[in-house]
């Protein structure tokens, strides 16, 4: 393989990866292979924060995809109340007074993680579970407003 066959893989403007660089790189007027390196490098730093900002603007580039945005908002902000049935025990039944549930989960979250990270450590491991929750349920409402989506246009 030469040189320009290899400069010309990376620079096509069809897809390649559900085609976001290449997307992108017509709006913006730039070359796409910097935005591909751009991204490349912003997942190899931030792992997941890189792999959400290109399913982001996947969703957010592509045509008739009310459906798919509104599930996907509609599946995070679900995400942050039923973060709680991902939590352990332990905060399960810490929420002001025993057994009050999701209520007492939002409501003391703070005061939780703070007392969590005092007595127990690791404080951190709540809000990764909230931060868990709401990837994973944002992604499955985006993928049902995709699906819905298809079904229709069929």
């Amino acid at each position: 393989m030469n040189k320009e066959t290899i400069i010309g893989y990376f620079t096509q403007s069809e897809k390649t990866l559900l085609g976001v660089c290449s997307r992108l790189s017509k709006k913006l007027n730039a070359h796409p292979l910097a935005l591909r390196i751009s991204m490349i490098v912003l997942t190899l730093i931030f792992i997941p924060l890189g792999i959400l900002a290109y399913f982001g603007l996947y969703i957010f580039l592509t045509q008739n995809n009310t459906k798919v945005v509104t599930f996907g908002l509609l599946g995070f902000l679900l995400g942050i109340p039923l973060s709680y049935y991902f939590q352990s025990d332990i905060i399960k039944n810490y929420g002001g007074s025993r057994g009050s549930g999701v209520f007492g989960y939002l409501k003391n979250f703070i005061k939780t993680v703070e007392r969590y990270d005092k007595f127990v450590g690791n404080g951190w491991d709540i809000v990764f579970n909230l931060f868990l929750s709401v990837v994973l349920f944002t992604i499955l409402g985006a993928a049902i407003g995709y699906y819905i989506t298809k079904k229709q246009n069929k």
